[in-house]
């Protein structure tokens, strides 16, 4: 035991203190998807080809979403573009992005109905 213990005192840590020290990713990982959105047409190539149905695209209100929880990075939507605007990157944010996760928590308290008014309650017989 005590041998154990001077091994791991004066040897390196067997983990990376990750905030500090980030691995490297690997060549042929997924990553984020990103768009390059002045290029866009909106053509909705990557909205039909996406497995995960996590882009939407609106060509009347010109908005292009996709809702990264959803995303399953298999990169359908990067070979699908005729444009080539969408990219796959192999680094990940060190930070969470919840900005689509507020968008979908208010999109379901909009949709939530509102209560049905209560009956007037029945006075009981005598």
């Amino acid at each position: 035991m005590a041998r154990i213990a001077l091994r791991n005192l004066f040897s390196r840590p067997a983990t990376r203190r990750y905030p500090f020290v980030v691995r490297e990713p690997y060549a042929a990982s997924r990553g984020r998807i990103t768009i390059d959105f002045p290029a866009c047409i909106l053509c909705g190539a990557c909205d039909r080809h996406c497995p995960a149905n996590a882009i939407k695209v609106d060509r009347g209100e010109g908005l292009w979403r996709i809702d990264r929880f959803a995303c399953v990075n298999c990169g359908e939507c990067v070979v699908a573009c005729p444009k080539k605007c969408l990219f796959m990157g192999n680094t990940r944010s060190a930070v969470a992005d919840f900005s689509d996760l507020a968008a979908r928590q208010e999109k379901q308290v909009r949709e939530v109905a509102p209560k049905p008014a209560q009956a007037a309650p029945v006075a009981p017989k005598a």
